[in-house]
């Protein structure tokens, strides 16, 4: 792929970065080990700042649920593709120099990169900018709410970082067809058909019934494992009636590094598919820095009860006949944290039956009355709900009905 050309050290303008090897057995979606994978990544983290931009924006779970939520309701097509080696089709826009990779260095010799090498600071903005102009260029404008969205008349294109998915009614499959061939001519593509695995989350379908389900059954078997609390006597609810209070004593390094791991691994599942926990997780990362032992037994409660109720999904039902498909619902509780009096809020949105956005939280704000908790988390809603119409129009779905939101009083 022409990715770095050899030159004498002393032409070198910066400090060549060091390479390190990567090394990961791949597996397939039944646990099969399917090859042996070895990557040469650069040392980002050794790479001097600048003044260029690093972000790359990725697709959020709320837009991915919102687009399942839409093949659900119309029947539509979902194929999804894999770049192969994504990032190295980039051209590097800036001059870094690189320390030849053990097993090929050559005295007196070092690289300049010539492409956007896995590590890199750039690299992931560089493929994501390469992917929507050649995107654009076959047709399909960006979302403004989403920009990990493109569509035309006939296609939905969505991705994340090199797993790209498009959406179309069956009776454009030549248009797809040619869109995927055409994919193929600017990069190495794996077509890896029917969509059924997304960042971990298994879709399942019954195309009969235009039904559609997400669920995290794999992932949290995964952690549930990692951690040792696989059981056979899950609790009923994520979390118990006592509250937790902050630790009196100080925690030390390992045990707060082993509390983050967990933390981070219910948040995932949280934020994807599992609302019934996101109260938990809000709770639970209030105590990252000191956990006690509550903190902890509360973070294994947790993942037990998501081992236990691994199988439940978020359902999308493409049948869905109430009257409203997009609803809103908002609910606080006042005062509710012993230690700041500070009030809880949370929120659900739900598109054609089944939930596409939700939050739960603490306010920012010390509340004086109920009502005004009530008031503060119903603006937290209506602005999240201006928001995802505002992906709706990206989508080009119009539900020609009025912004409703349910609250309790």
């Amino acid at each position: 792929m022409q990715i770095l050309e050899i030159i004498e050290r002393s032409q070198a303008t910066s400090k060549p970065l060091p390479l390190t090897w990567v090394f990961t057995y791949k597996f397939d979606k039944q646990g099969f080990l399917q090859k042996f994978k070895a990557r040469i990544c650069v040392r980002g983290d050794l790479q001097p700042l600048s003044e260029k931009e690093t972000y790359a924006a990725t697709l959020a779970g709320r837009s991915f649920r919102m687009l399942m939520a839409l093949a659900a309701r119309w029947d539509l097509e979902i194929r999804q593709l894999d770049a192969v080696n994504a990032f190295p089709n980039s051209k590097l826009d800036e001059e870094v120099y690189i320390e030849l990779p053990d097993g090929f260095k050559i005295s007196g010799k070092v690289g300049r990169l010539l492409r956007a090498l896995y590590g890199l600071r750039r690299s992931p903005l560089l493929w994501q900018k390469l992917l929507s102009s050649a995107l654009k260029e076959l047709g399909l404008q960006a979302g403004q709410e989403e920009p990990c969205l493109f569509l035309n008349n006939h296609l939905i294109v969505f991705f994340f970082v090199d797993d790209i998915c498009y959406m179309y009614r069956a009776c454009d499959q030549a248009i797809a067809d040619d869109f995927r061939d055409n994919l193929a001519t600017r990069f190495k593509i794996r077509d890896l058909g029917e969509l059924r695995w997304f960042l971990g989350i298994r879709v399942a379908r019954d195309r009969s019934q235009r039904r559609l389900w997400l669920c995290q059954d794999s992932y949290i078997e995964s952690i549930a494992a990692r951690f040792n609390l696989i059981s056979d006597g899950a609790p009923a609810t994520p979390m118990g009636m006592q509250p937790l209070v902050p630790n009196e004593d100080m925690a030390d390094h390992a045990v707060t590094h082993l509390y983050q791991r967990k933390v981070g691994s219910i948040l995932y599942a949280a934020i994807i598919t599992r609302p019934d926990i996101a109260r938990t997780a809000a709770r639970l990362s209030n105590f990252l820095t000191n956990p006690s032992p509550d903190h902890m037994a509360a973070a294994n409660r947790c993942i037990q009860y998501l081992y236990g109720s691994r199988h439940l999904a978020i359902l999308f039902d493409g049948r869905h006949t109430e009257e409203k498909a997009f609803k809103v619902y908002t609910d606080a509780s006042f005062a509710d944290d012993q230690q700041d009096r500070k009030s809880s809020q949370g929120y659900l949105f739900t598109l054609f039956g089944g939930p596409i956005a939700w939050k739960s939280g603490k306010q920012s704000t010390v509340t004086t009355s109920s009502t005004e908790a009530e008031l503060l988390a119903l603006l937290t809603a209506a602005k999240e709900a201006m928001a995802a119409i505002r992906l709706f129009r990206d989508a080009r779905l119009q539900l020609n009905e009025e912004l409703t939101i349910w609250c309790d009083n």
